[in-house]
This record gives structure tokens, sequence and C-alpha cells, in this order.
């Protein structure tokens, strides 16, 4: 009888012990689950490239098509075609990036198709400029060159004709730098950047 008892004892303890055992795990687990979500904020943030660099390649897909004959500050839209790395590999620009492309006038007057932003897990990059300067003249030199489009696309000249679904491809002459805040202007449904030209703020003429 006494062995049956300790037996049965013994028994009861090691099922104590189990469940005291399984709260704790249990109590453990989110914990573990909170600091390894957080580890990974972290490393997202310290991975996250704040500036794309000159003589970086992005490859563009048109969304729409592009037909001008005069700079008048519209914009384009376009989808990043292949991934972006930066010099030490870690990926800038996802595949499917929107991208912004408007038509510029180079130094001889010929209208040239341009990059105007990325952007990418949620950030814009673009070129800084002066938002607090209405006098300031805007600078007009290129983001990118082009240095490989589809034949039969006119990038530049009198008139830019690009149709939907062209791949162009830029070589950055500029640095973009992340976070660089949209002030376009929408008119009839289209969207412009043209804010230097309205100081007195969106929809000004």
């Amino acid at each position: 009888m006494v062995y049956g008892w300790k037996s049965k004892d013994a028994a009861r303890l090691a099922l104590r012990l189990l469940g005291a055992a399984a709260v704790l795990v249990a109590l453990c687990v989110p914990r573990a689950s909170l600091a390894q979500d957080e580890g990974r904020d972290r490393d997202r943030d310290r991975d996250r490239v704040t500036r794309i660099e000159p003589g970086t390649v992005i490859v563009v897909r048109t969304t729409e098509g592009i037909d001008s004959d005069r700079r008048d500050n519209e914009i384009y839209r376009g989808i990043v075609d292949q991934e972006v790395r930066g010099e030490d590999g870690r990926l800038a620009i996802l595949r499917g990036s929107p991208v912004e492309l408007i038509v510029r006038t180079e130094p001889d007057n010929d209208l040239i198709i341009d990059l105007e932003s990325v952007t990418s897990n949620g950030e814009r990059y673009a070129i800084r400029t002066e938002p607090n300067r209405a006098e300031a003249p805007r600078d007009d030199s290129l983001v990118g060159a082009i240095v490989g489009a589809v034949r039969g696309e006119e990038v530049r000249g009198h008139r830019v004709h690009i149709p939907r679904g062209s791949i162009l491809t830029f070589r950055l002459d500029r640095p973009l730098y992340m976070g660089v805040v949209d002030r376009g202007i929408d008119r009839d449904g289209r969207h412009y950047h043209d804010w230097y030209r309205h100081p007195d703020g969106p929809g000004k003429r």
C-alpha cells in the first residue's frame, strides 16, 4: 500500500512540475517573439538605403504613353523593371516600385525624358531642393542620363514620344535622397511638378 501511495504521489508531483514548466514556456514565448520582431525592425532600419548614389542604373518600364512637344512639367508614370542594389550589395529599390518621369529641356533646347523620383518601401527618393525659397530658380539639370531605350522611341529631340510598356534605362548623374516630399500640383486629373511657379500654394496660377 505504501509503495502504491508513493507512486501516485510522485505522479502528481510530476504533473505539477510539467504544468509549471508549460506556463513558464507560454510566458516566455511572447517576449521572445517580441524581441525577435524588435530585432528585425532594428535590422531593417539599419539596412535601409537613405541615398541612391550617382552611377546607379535604374531600368524603368513605362505604364502610360508619353507624347509631348513642350516642357510643361507633367508627371508620367512607370515602374522599376529590375531590382536595384547599392554599391555594398544591399537591396536599394524593389522591382515594381513606382517611378515618376518628366520631360526636361537640355541646354540645346532639345526635350528629353528624365527620371524625377522613385518610391520604394514607402519611401520617396528624389533630388533635394530648397522649398522655402520661392525665388530660387528651379534646377533643371538632368537626374539620370538615358543609356538605353527601345528602337523607335523618341526619348529626346523636338518631341518626346514613348509608347506605354517601353523599357528605358537611366544612369543616375545625381544622388536621390530618401524622404523628399512630393510638392506637386494636381490639375485636370494630371500631376505636375511646377510648384515653384505657384509660391502661394498648390493650384495657384
